[in-house]
């Protein structure tokens, strides 16, 4: 059975992709999990956070979060934790520029009632190392 769901007010997915310097990835998704996923788990509004690795170019990569509101994502983007901590620690990694999106989730489908759910918690993508 496939469940769709439409909120009334959509939640907002920010996407940030990059590139990394040739053969640091290991060293970058380290340095993500000790920084953003080790000291990031109360974050207002904040409802899940994916770092995935592009199959066809290993060096490169999506930070992909999922939260309730713009306002939310703007609280996190100006305070001193990302300012001062998560940047600094992440961006020496970069090559290039790195691009921000910001979506509007409009439609969130899946084939088990419970996972539409589960997904949002990042407890459900432990056992996940891709999506870690």
């Amino acid at each position: 059975m496939v469940n769709t769901q439409e909120e009334d007010t959509p939640w907002i997915m920010r996407i940030t992709r990059g590139k990394v310097h040739p053969g640091t990835w290991d060293a970058f998704e380290q340095a993500y999990k000790a920084t953003v996923v080790a000291k990031s788990e109360h974050i207002d509004g904040l409802r899940g956070r994916w770092l995935v690795q592009d199959i066809d170019d290993p060096d490169a990569g999506y930070s992909v979060s999922f939260w309730e509101s713009a306002e939310a994502i703007q609280a996190y983007e100006q305070s001193d934790f990302y300012r001062q901590e998560i940047l600094p620690t992440l961006h020496p990694f970069f090559v290039g520029e790195f691009t921000t999106t910001y979506c509007t989730v409009k439609v969130n489908q899946s084939f088990d009632a419970s996972m539409a759910y589960a997904a949002l918690e990042p407890e459900y993508w432990e056992d996940f190392a891709l999506f870690y």
